[in-house]
């Protein structure tokens, strides 16, 4: 009996599945931080280029908000809500 307890013990110290799995969860968790950090990044700059090219083709609309409500922005000035 004790001989036993004594096997799966050491079984217990030498398994290394549970090891495996935090690294790996690690790893895609580090991976899931750089993509969303790499993206907002390149979002920006996209953004950018889009508006130069629509200032190019001439259709260049202002980012500015055209109606009320619709923004978290204060309204221009002369303008009631």
């Amino acid at each position: 009996m004790l001989n036993t307890l004594r096997d799966r013990l050491s079984r217990l110290r030498r398994k290394e599945d549970g090891q495996t799995l935090i690294e790996y969860a690690l790893l895609a968790f580090l991976i899931a931080i750089v993509s969303i950090l790499l993206l907002a990044a390149i979002g920006l700059d996209l953004a950018e280029t889009f508006d130069q090219v629509e200032n190019a083709l001439g259709i260049g609309a202002s980012n500015d908000v055209g109606t009320l409500g619709t923004d978290d922005q204060t309204a221009p000035d002369g303008v009631n809500p």
